[in-house]
Formats: structure tokens, C-alpha cells, sequence
């Protein structure tokens, strides 16, 4: 796996399943007895026109790429965790190969080529 090999996994499985599953459960939650606020949030949501159920779907989205494209700052240092330069240093390593290698595209620039 290279960096834009796990850039296309991570929209995969993890932007598109978190913007999926969220809509999913709002149209019918999951389990025997779902939480309370999820059941009351789904009222809403199935009371919503379709246009509008749209334009949310699309405001979930926005908000689950932010949340990537964020982490991914993290990931290629761009974005500080840490008030020390040693703490804000990360690498993200698949199998031997250095995913946030600092010489090639930024990994959260490759998730916005997406």
C-alpha cells in the first residue's frame, strides 16, 4: 500500500461508511432499543422533505471530510497535538513503507484530490 492507495481506502471505509451509516441510522436506528436521542432524531429526520434530507446528507458529509482532512493534518504535521515540535512529529507506517513521508504529497492534500 502506497500513500494514494491508503488515502482511496480511507474515503472507502472510513468517509463514506461514516457518511452512510449516519444517514442509515437516522432513516431507521439499529438494535432492539435504540438510544433514545437517536430515536428522536430519526422522527425529525424521517419528517424531513427529501430535498432537505439532501441538503443534510450533504452537511453530514462536509462535516465527516472536515473531520478527515483534519486528522489527516495531524498525520503529515501540519496540524499541532502538541505544544513541543518532538510531539507534532508522527509516522504512519504500512507494512515498511512510510505513508506520511514528508518528501512526497501531503497525505491530506491527496484526500482533498479525492
Amino acid at each position: 500500500m502506497n500513500d494514494e492507495d491508503f488515502i482511496t481506502a480511507i474515503e472507502e471505509v472510513v468517509s463514506s461508511a461514516a457518511i452512510n451509516d449516519t444517514i442509515s441510522n437516522l432513516s431507521s436506528p439499529p438494535g432492539r432499543k435504540p438510544a433514545k436521542a437517536l430515536v428522536q432524531q430519526s422522527l425529525w429526520f424521517n419528517a424531513l422533505s427529501d430535498s432537505d434530507k439532501k441538503m443534510l446528507k450533504a452537511i453530514v458529509a462536509s462535516a465527516v471530510n472536515e473531520s478527515v482532512f483534519g486528522f489527516l493534518c495531524v498525520l503529515d504535521g501540519v496540524r499541532a497535538i502538541s505544544d513541543t515540535e518532538e510531539g507534532n512529529n508522527l509516522s504512519l507506517i504500512h507494512g515498511d513503507t512510510l505513508l506520511n513521508d514528508p518528501a512526497l504529497e501531503s497525505l491530506h492534500d491527496l484526500y482533498k484530490n479525492v
